[in-house]
């Protein structure tokens, strides 16, 4: 808990941002219904948003966020950065993924044909089906991907952009009617609590004595590795 309010208290700008995102959303969804909050989100669509937000909403997926850190893997200067992300990635996913597997959710086209409304959205000929709508993996994905990148670099108008083109993310995954807003949001909070946690964990990681003592043999060039011959004896 302390790690989590240090983190918090050195990166504040980022995470009231954040806290005043989590204000707003929870005014709409508790305002008003999944359904008509849905409605109100789609109420502009033409061919060049669709394009857009078709482009937008593949920042949150999972091949855009691993090669971004394989990539900053390669760049010894980014390597911890990389390290973090693909954490990060992996960490939320997982979890994302068990919700998902926890709770049956019909994403917005079969609820609409479940409750019979008279309604249809042109990105309903594309958009996924099924029961896994809760919560947004991609929302996820990305929100921990800038939440760590905020944690790397601290200024303001970097956190403020990672931030905006988060929410374009999320709201591009309600625009192309894959997800409701309860979905993006919970999938927000999840990719903030573990991009935190993957700062966090490999700061404690990198702290521990024993990791710093193999990183200093390494770079000594006197790691010891066990005889063989004398392991058989």
């Amino acid at each position: 808990m302390n790690s989590f309010l240090k983190i918090i208290t050195q990166n504040s700008f980022f995470y009231s941002l954040n806290l005043a995102l989590v204000a707003m959303v929870s005014f709409l969804l508790c305002a008003f219904s999944q359904a008509d909050v849905f409605i109100w989100l789609n109420q502009f669509h033409n061919t060049l948003l669709k394009i857009t937000f078709e482009i937008i909403t593949f920042l949150g997926d999972g091949w855009f966020i691993i090669i971004s850190s394989v990539l900053l893997l390669f760049i010894k200067k980014h390597r911890k950065l990389g390290f973090i992300i693909l954490l990060s990635y992996i960490s939320s996913g997982i979890f994302a993924q068990i919700i998902k597997n926890l709770i049956a959710a019909p994403r917005p086209k079969v609820f609409f044909e479940l409750h019979h409304y008279k309604y249809y959205l042109d990105t309903f000929a594309s958009s996924r089906i099924g029961f896994n709508s809760f919560p947004s993996g991609h929302t996820a994905s990305f929100f921990a991907f800038a939440t760590v990148l905020s944690n790397y670099c601290k200024r303001r108008y970097v956190c403020a952009s990672l931030l905006f083109l988060s929410i374009l993310v999320g709201y591009s995954r309600i625009y192309l009617a894959h997800h409701f807003l309860m979905d993006v949001f919970v999938g927000a909070l999840i990719g903030v609590a573990f991009g935190s946690l993957s700062v966090i964990w490999y700061n404690k990681i990198s702290e521990s004595a024993f990791v710093k003592r193999k990183i200093e043999s390494f770079k000594n060039g006197s790691l010891n590795f066990p005889n063989p011959k004398l392991s058989q004896q």
